[in-house]
């Protein structure tokens, strides 16, 4: 889940019934969250302006930077593309690979 106040992005593992967070680079804003059929978790930062894609293995954020003030509130995916819609310019973007 993402935590928009706290910049992180979280984990339950009901398995273990503990929570375990990280937390985004710079002073994120993470607000949409999708996870991908590679396990792989993307977000939108809204303070960065950007899409964040986390790798939970190795613990890696990489950015992919948008337009100034995109505001992506909704993230979607099918394999090998996630799409987000940017509510602040009335666009689509699509992220391949």
């Amino acid at each position: 889940m993402s935590e928009w106040n706290a910049g992180k992005v979280a984990r339950y593992d009901p398995a273990t019934r503990r929570w375990r967070e990280w937390r985004l680079p710079g002073q994120a804003q993470p607000y949409a969250i999708y996870v991908d059929d590679r396990d792989i978790v993307w977000l939108t930062d809204f303070a960065a302006s950007a899409i964040v894609r986390f790798d939970p293995k190795t613990a890696r954020f990489t950015r992919v930077r948008l337009r100034a003030g995109a505001d992506v509130r909704q993230l979607l995916g099918r394999s090998g593309e996630l799409w987000g819609a940017e509510s602040g310019a009335d666009r689509l973007v699509v992220v391949r690979g």
